[in-house]
């Protein structure tokens, strides 16, 4: 019977407990009942090194074939494939104990750091708690959220009675915690803590802080639509914090990230991201892709939606009837090629998505998609190219390039993310200092450049094939079939920021649910829930039963009653952004 830990504090301290600081993951499980009395420093690199290795796991599960990253290759199971929009109920159940577990880590990592009175870590964790709570609301809707942790009902039959919070509610509650996390690491005296119990940041208190303000800047984007819509900018907090405009917020924000000062410091380059470090030297901390090239994920190919995106295609129908893209071997006299893309893939075709499952084998099977040797032309997620060599090689998700396999880092967010959010806080006028299309049209540009540089080690800003994209991002006819301009800016600026999001596409989900954007394709032949992408997933199965009270009060306040995928959660129900995701199925 499956546990979730995070509704038991019994059970969570069993679950936490290990012998010394800084102790593998994995220990923790050991003298089940004794109490917890290590420093809450200790508890950082197993929460974060396990929230990567989770969030990586569902980038391959469910956002990469929703967000149409990569596509099902597999005929067999073609009933369940996630690309389809059916999604199996393990996968939800998993992601809902996955996350839930964090969670319930990080609450007693605040509850130790406010026994010891150690305020710079209760920011640390105040951090981690919104960056962990923000990836559970924004995959499921309402969720426990106020009484989540609280001993209630039996442990021992795994019922309990925790109520689900609703979805603003919580977000008021996140905005609290990066307010209260910016203050208590803005007042310290303390430098850093160990640096063994932070792989990130090395301990480096200023650094979380500046991450802390990062993602509050992509909390207030995430909700700025409903609440301008909603309640005319304007979100209700606590006592201490009163209430928040979300405009002048965001103008705070960027204020202090442009002048690199002010009372918000920020990420201000690449340096600044929270990179999460795997190691193939250490069993215990392999990345999700390590152990699973040879299994789930080499039946991901790359999907043609991203490909068309990034590269040349000459658009072909094959035999079957079915519309594919076929890889100029030269650009000329088309756009130029994305330089991200060979730190993923050796060029070659892309899949298309919601092909019928006779369909989908034939596709692959078929001689059009085959080269000489045997080998398809459709690029598996798994077979990367490597510049040095020029071999295709396995490797662009064990390592963003071949020879970083055996000491990969995965990022939590990007600095460029950071850039791609106050181009649009300025395209959507939200920052007056950003208004103008000068101002937010260079943001796109450096966001795009930066992309490039995170991803592509082997080229620099300076390099002509960087400046030549870039360039091309803001002249060619890539959206909306002109030029980069304040009518295609929103649309040219996700787009684009779904690109960049690759490996984090948790993200770009939200930024379609929120916006529209990128625009993608949800009406093909297989496609499922009434050709809606999901809006958000299933709450887990056994939640009927554990929590017999509170659960069937949440479906009947904001689901009608049914446990779908379809109903928007709260800062994606927009007319805005539900028209242009119709667009879809044209």
């Amino acid at each position: 019977m499956k546990k979730y830990i995070i509704y038991s504090v019994a059970i969570i301290l069993a679950l936490l407990t290990f012998g010394t600081a800084c102790s593998k993951f994995e220990d923790m499980s050991k003298n089940p009942y004794a109490l917890y009395d290590s420093p809450s420093e200790s508890f950082v690199h197993p929460i974060m090194f396990k929230s990567q290795y989770n969030l990586l796991s569902v980038f391959r599960s469910m956002t990469a074939p929703l967000m149409q990253y990569g596509v099902s290759v597999n005929s067999e199971v073609s009933s369940r494939v996630v690309d389809n929009y059916n999604i199996p109920e393990a996968t939800t159940d998993d992601i809902w104990s996955a996350f839930y577990l964090q969670w319930g880590n990080a609450v007693v990592m605040h509850n130790t750091a406010i026994q010891e009175d150690n305020k710079p870590m209760q920011g640390v964790a105040l951090i981690i708690k919104a960056f962990l709570m923000t990836h559970i609301t924004d995959t499921y809707g309402e969720v426990p959220f106020k009484e989540a942790g609280q001993l209630a009902g039996s442990a021992e039959l795994g019922v309990y009675s925790t109520a689900y919070d609703t979805q603003k509610d919580i977000y008021r509650e996140i905005i609290c915690m990066l307010e209260d996390a910016n203050e208590f690491l803005a007042v310290t005296e303390v430098s850093h803590f160990s640096a063994v119990c932070d792989k990130i940041y090395g301990g480096v208190y200023d650094k979380w802080r500046r991450f802390g303000n990062s993602l509050y800047a992509r909390v207030l984007t995430r909700i700025a639509m409903k609440v301008i819509e909603e309640d005319r900018g304007v979100l209700e907090l606590n006592e201490k914090w009163e209430a928040v405009s979300i405009t002048q917020k965001l103008g705070e924000l960027y204020s202090s990230f442009q002048s690199g000062a002010g009372d918000y410091p920020q990420m201000r380059s690449r340096d600044d991201r929270p990179l999460v470090p795997f190691s193939t030297l250490n069993e215990t901390e392999h990345t999700p892709f390590y152990t699973t090239t040879s299994g789930n994920w080499n039946v991901l190919a790359v999907c043609d939606q991203l490909c068309i995106r990034m590269l040349d295609y000459n658009k072909k129908v094959d035999s079957d009837g079915i519309t594919y893209y076929e890889y100029k071997a030269s650009s000329a006299g088309g756009h130029p090629e994305d330089p991200r893309y060979d730190s993923w893939w050796k060029k070659v075709n892309g899949m298309p998505t919601h092909l019928l499952s006779d369909a989908r084998t034939r596709f692959l099977d078929s001689a059009e998609h085959k080269s000489q040797a045997g080998n398809s032309k459709i690029g598996r997620m798994v077979r990367g190219y490597n510049p040095t060599t020029g071999l295709e090689e396995p490797s662009a998700l064990w390592g963003h390039v071949y020879d970083l396999q055996n000491a990969s880092t995965y990022p939590l967010m990007q600095y460029s993310e950071l850039l791609f959010i106050y181009a649009e806080a300025g395209a959507r006028d939200w920052v007056k200092s950003l208004s103008g299309i000068g101002a937010y049209s260079t943001l796109y540009k450096n966001a795009i450049t930066e992309s490039i540089l995170e991803w592509n080690p082997y080229v620099t800003a300076e390099d002509q094939i960087v400046i030549d994209y870039v360039e091309h991002c803001l002249t060619g006819e890539k959206y909306s079939g002109s030029p980069f301009n304040s009518d295609n800016a929103i649309e040219a600026i996700l787009t684009q920021k779904w690109i960049a999001q690759f490996f984090i596409g948790i993200e770009s989900w939200c930024d379609y649910r929120r916006t529209g954007y990128p625009l993608l394709k949800t009406n093909g032949p297989a496609a499922g829930n009434d050709q809606i992408l999901p809006t958000r997933m299933r709450y887990p199965s056994d939640e009927l039963y554990r929590n017999p009270e509170a659960y069937p009060a949440a479906l009947d306040r904001w689901l009608g009653g049914t446990n779908n995928n379809k109903t928007d959660v709260w800062w994606a129900d927009t007319q805005e952004s539900y028209q242009i995701r119709l667009k879809g199925r044209l």
